[in-house]
């Protein structure tokens, strides 16, 4: 392979793969505050992804104006999941001190619901939104940098560093540390942590509910996008670190370099089934993560 493909594959593969960060940080949140597993996590990628494309086919609405409305309604959906759905579940298992597999079936049953009433409502065809920005490039020392993927990139890293500054300097953000770090502890000191719940599993939806929008220029859309968004989530969070936000995007990274080079000697497919080869094999010598705490 000559050295102008690799570096179209890396730079590709880094894009994508911070994109597959920023997505995934959603995950490392819920999971480094609650504990669960939020197996639906795609389905509400997926949520906001078709809110973005009902915008824009019925109103003209651009995707990225979209976010107005994207961010909100899936922090909404995400609070109500979680205070409606997962809260009386955690309240019968108040003694819990890692992810309870109960949580796990529930989210899975969450995703269940989601995938089926968009499959019922929709239909199995796939949709897409084709806008100025869809083919726009910019070329960097002679190779093209699609500018739809350069902006979901930036805005990873624009989320992971402003969660990161507003869990550490806000009253809201302390609080949920506080929460992450000991719930009783965190009980005793007055936090209403049903509250903290239920913002933190919100918040992780609002930050889908961004992604969502900043993918449908490129992404093709179908009720089923959502699994193989999940399950890159659940990748790049254990990669990582599972709580750490910069690891997240680290994990990302990784992940999204490794397919689209291994991408060039294989095919998609097969690179994709690589990919859970290094997962393992990064497991093996770093079971808590890269950036992950044991």
């Amino acid at each position: 392979m000559d050295p102008l493909t690799l570096s179209f594959a890396v730079i590709n593969g880094l894009l994508l793969g911070g994109i597959y960060g920023g997505v995934a940080l959603g995950l490392s949140l819920i999971f480094g505050v609650m504990r669960v597993i939020n197996f639906a996590h795609g389905s509400f990628l997926m949520l906001a992804m078709y809110c973005s494309y009902l915008l824009w086919a019925s109103l003209g609405v651009h995707p990225y104006v979209s976010i107005l409305v994207t961010v909100p309604f899936l922090f909404g959906v995400g609070y109500v999941v979680q205070s409606v759905v997962i809260s009386p579940l955690i309240r019968r298992e108040r003694a819990l001190v890692v992810e309870p597999t109960s949580a796990l079936l529930l989210t899975a049953g969450v995703y269940l619901v989601v995938d089926n009433s968009v499959l019922m409502a929709f239909g199995p065809d796939v949709r897409s939104v084709t806008t100025d920005i869809t083919y726009e490039s910019i070329f960097v020392a002679g190779l093209p940098i699609n500018m739809a993927r350069l902006i979901g990139f930036a805005a990873a890293i624009l989320v992971a560093f402003a969660l990161s500054f507003w869990l550490k300097h806000s009253d809201m953000g302390r609080a949920i540390r506080a929460t992450a770090q000991n719930r009783d502890a965190a009980a005793m000191s007055g936090i209403n942590v049903p509250l903290i719940y239920n913002v933190t599993f919100g918040l992780g939806c609002a930050v889908l509910g961004l992604f969502g929008a900043l993918l449908v220029p490129f992404f093709s859309i179908t009720p089923t996008i959502g699994l193989s968004f999940g399950i890159k989530s659940f990748l790049v969070v254990v990669l990582g670190g599972i709580g750490s936000i910069p690891g997240s995007i680290l994990g990302g990274l990784l992940l999204g370099v490794f397919e689209s080079v291994a991408a060039q000697f294989v095919t998609a497919t097969s690179a994709a089934i690589f990919s859970f080869g290094l997962f393992i094999v990064i497991l093996l010598m770093r079971p808590a993560g890269l950036m992950g705490r044991a």
